[in-house]
């Protein structure tokens, strides 16, 4: 009996491995500062794109109503800033991201074919595309705080999750440089609402 309790615990403790796919939502918020004058230049965001993401993930039970997910993935987003006089620039977000989720169920349901779930935790990214900089300097790096909420399906050798995530943007992305539009701009933060399908391969 005691052998059997060990082994029962070291398999509710093992990793298990999944992939997402995911649309994605992204919004670039530019604050300006200075003198809103419609006569002189000004630079703001041509509005939120819609992009796509995807990845691995794993999964390990922390206890019985909480389970650690790290997991690394690529998102990709193209965003328009618009600078008056010069006009439009494109600027890509071709991003390698690392999100560190925590995921709460409900622990009495652990058998069921459906349950909610509510996930949160911190998400570390880098931008691996070269954007312009002679306008606006945008940094790379991104740190953000995640919050979603999903429900897992159980198949048979397969659980499926559909999850919304909110990532808000926590760092400040406006890397003051040489660029023409650089006096006219504080912050710059990056937002994104995704909706993610995230397949597990369930433990035998």
């Amino acid at each position: 009996m005691p052998l059997t309790l060990v082994a029962q615990n070291k398999e509710k403790r093992s990793w298990s491995w999944g992939f997402f796919s995911g649309l994605d939502h992204h919004s670039l918020g530019i604050e300006t500062i200075g003198r809103l004058d419609q006569a002189e230049p000004r630079v703001w965001s041509d509005g939120a794109r819609a992009g796509g993401s995807a990845g691995l993930l794993l999964r390990k039970q922390v206890l019985p109503w909480l389970e650690f997910l790290p997991g690394m993935g690529l998102s990709m987003v193209n965003n328009v800033v618009q600078y008056r006089p010069d006009g439009p620039r494109i600027y890509r977000f071709y991003d390698f991201e690392i999100p560190l989720h925590v995921q709460f169920t409900d622990a009495r349901k652990a058998n069921a074919p459906l349950r909610a779930c509510i996930l949160a935790g911190p998400r570390f990214s880098w931008n691996l595309a070269d954007n312009p900089s002679d306008f606006l300097k945008i940094n790379q790096e991104r740190f953000a705080a995640d919050l979603g909420l999903g429900v897992q399906i159980k198949l048979k050798n397969w659980s499926i999750q559909p999850v919304f995530i909110y990532s808000h943007g926590l760092n400040d992305l406006h890397f003051p440089d040489q660029g023409k539009y650089d006096d006219l701009v504080g912050r710059v933060v990056r937002d994104k609402f995704s909706l993610r399908i995230q397949c597990w391969r369930n433990r035998k």
